[in-house]
């Protein structure tokens, strides 16, 4: 391989490699001349995190030619918005979730929320948070613990000080945003703040 084919390559958008990988959408709207983030409620009726407030969002199907188009499909599904009023201006860096794989997340402008249709299915209600107060707000931040204990075929007699990476333990932050008795946290909350940071330093 040489350095045109590596540069194209790492260059060229990329394709969910796992069949749990997913794709949000970050999606900003203005309101009153103030630029707001978008956030859905999931359906109580959901098997997984039922009522907890995300980003729209889901797995990358086989159809789906890039996870961005992933993201744009599940918006509309979940949203009923016409992909037409909405535009990706970036993608943030991947997440990685032990539980569901790689998340891709992509943030997008939507110029108008008058066609909102939300799929009582999915989507059990919607809010936005002026982008400013995000800014200026610190969240509060808590921990939590996880434990690593090698799994079965990791060959850990392999490794040179395999004492550290037996039941080793370590702690994650965890950031909750509130707003209008509105909670924002977990993956939520990272994507999020991966995106206020952004801000922030330029």
């Amino acid at each position: 391989m040489h350095f045109h084919e590596i540069k194209q390559r790492l260059t060229t958008e990329p394709v969910a490699s796992h069949q749990k990988d997913a794709a949000i959408l970050l999606p900003l709207v203005q309101i009153e001349n103030q630029v707001h983030i978008l956030f859905q409620v999931r359906a109580l009726s959901l098997n997984a995190q039922p009522g907890e407030t995300c980003f729209p969002g889901g797995r990358i199907d086989q159809a789906d030619s890039t996870p961005k188009d992933a993201a744009i499909r599940e918006f509309t599904e979940e949203l009923g918005i016409d992909p037409s009023l909405l535009s990706i201006l970036a993608a943030l860096p991947k997440i990685e979730s032990p539980r569901k794989g790689l998340i891709y997340p992509f943030v997008a402008e939507v110029y108008s929320l008058d066609t909102i249709q939300p799929n009582p299915e999915e989507v059990d209600d919607w809010f936005t948070i002026p982008l400013d107060y995000l800014l200026h707000t610190e969240p509060t931040t808590g921990y939590i613990t996880i434990t690593i204990e090698p799994g079965e075929n990791f060959p850990i007699n392999q490794i040179a000080n395999k004492r550290a990476y037996e039941r080793k333990t370590y702690q994650m932050p965890e950031y909750f945003y509130t707003y209008n008795n509105r909670i924002v946290w977990g993956l939520t909350a990272r994507v999020l703040n991966s995106f206020l940071q952004h801000l922030k330093q330029q």
